[in-house]
């Protein structure tokens, strides 16, 4: 799979040929993205899963320590305006493509710049607000939610309703990523309000994406795939492939949830194709875990157990704890599956485990089914009823009562 990202080099290339002459701009291009091939097959596969199972996420170098000398570069050489103009737009393109590092420096950067300049209020709000965007992809909730009231702070001070509507549905996310889904709700809907004072397509799009989501969890299917197509209205006629592969991917987790898995096979396939594309290893994560779970449901357990560790490689290269979680439990299920029950609950445990430290209640009561499940079949059932009744809280909680059901199920045979 040679073309992982191959847009990534175009839109990196763009960004350098608005500052600098076609020669610089070449030049740095040509020491980032140095390309290497995989060769290995598995003729077990079939063409779009070989592909994907064998595609190499690493085959550039680090991008880290060629953008330090482009900014050094730049720093010299660009008007103190263009220099910002620059940085931002290599921090947007790192956080793109899940260059995490390398884009927490530039925010930083760009907000040591800005911070004692009230006339570059925008660009510093905006520094913040990608900050806070980051760190809730790494689960690191405390900084990520200090880093958007800050920019919060900042948008209201200057009555910024678009920026003010950008961080409450980031917020709307992190509380929903969180299984908090009335907060969520209520960040949701104070974007929205915000949103009727603007015409901004691209953030409402955003918020149709996240309102999807949250119907799909609490099963209000027609809603979500409602919020799903008006979000493809909003961002298809752009061409925006990052956005177009989030909703593919999240169609694909709706017809997962409803069982219809040819359907969702379609979808996470289609999310894949563009993610590779575009170099986004935040949703090519997602997507390779969901096929992994899939492939579960139909006891293809050797071919679940590849996605799942090509999902963990990529979200371990981001430092996604989230899907780390999420792919330990999917395991677990493998495991348990085969029977290997030690080994399926050692890795239950570790995925509750973390799913506790990050404080995240939506996934820790799906582990905690899953091993309600693991310990029913090990005739442990003092055990299995305790994890079935706190995962049965969770879900009753927010009403989703196709899971509430499932649970009841089991519990019927404990009575």
């Amino acid at each position: 799979m040679k073309n992982f990202g191959k847009n990534r080099v175009k839109i990196l290339e763009n960004i350098l040929h608005k500052f600098f002459s076609k020669d610089i701009a070449k030049e740095f291009i040509s020491k980032i993205f140095i390309t290497k091939t995989s060769n290995e097959k598995n003729t077990n596969l079939n063409f779009d899963d070989n592909n994907q199972v064998n595609i190499e996420i690493n085959n550039y170098l680090k991008i880290t320590s060629q953008i330090d000398l482009i900014i050094t570069f730049a720093e010299i050489n660009l008007t103190p305006n263009k220099f910002l103009e620059l940085l931002l737009q290599l921090g947007n393109f790192s956080k793109t493509t899940s260059e995490f590092s390398s884009a927490v420096y530039i925010y930083e950067k760009i907000f040591s710049i800005t911070k004692s300049n009230n006339n570059l209020y925008k660009i510093k709000a905006e520094s913040l607000l990608a900050l806070g965007e980051i760190f809730s992809k790494q689960a690191l909730w405390e900084i990520s939610l200090n880093y958007i009231k800050e920019a919060h702070s900042l948008y209201k001070n200057f009555n910024n309703v678009k920026g003010l509507a950008n961080c409450e549905n980031l917020l709307g996310t992190i509380y929903g990523e969180n299984g908090n889904l009335d907060k969520s709700k209520v960040h949701f809907e104070k974007a929205s309000v915000l949103l009727n004072k603007t015409s901004d397509k691209s953030l409402k799009g955003k918020i149709e994406i996240n309102l999807g989501i949250i119907n799909t969890i609490q099963n209000n299917y027609e809603f979500a795939l409602k919020n799903y197509k008006n979000a493809l209205r909003y961002f298809g006629p752009k061409k925006d492939e990052k956005r177009i592969s989030e909703i593919r991917h999240n169609i694909g987790m709706l017809y997962t949830k409803t069982q219809k898995y040819n359907l969702a096979l379609r979808e996470f396939n289609n999310s894949i194709k563009l993610s590779i594309k575009n170099g986004d290893l935040t949703t090519l994560g997602f997507s390779y875990l969901s096929k992994a779970y899939i492939y579960v449901q139909q006891k293809n357990y050797k071919l679940s157990e590849a996605f799942s560790n090509k999902a963990l490689e990529v979200c371990n290269k981001i430092n996604d704890r989230l899907s780390i979680a999420d792919i330990y439990k999917l395991k677990g299920i493998i495991y348990r599956e085969k029977k290997a029950f030690t080994l399926a609950e050692n890795y239950l445990h570790t995925s509750l485990r973390i799913n506790k430290e990050l404080k995240n209640e939506m996934n820790k009561a799906e582990t905690e089914f899953e091993l309600g499940v693991l310990y029913n079949r090990m005739n442990r059932k003092s055990e299995s009823k305790n994890s079935f009744l706190s995962a049965l809280k969770y879900y009753s909680n927010i009403g989703a009562q196709h899971e509430a059901k499932k649970i009841n199920d089991y519990l019927i045979d404990f009575n």
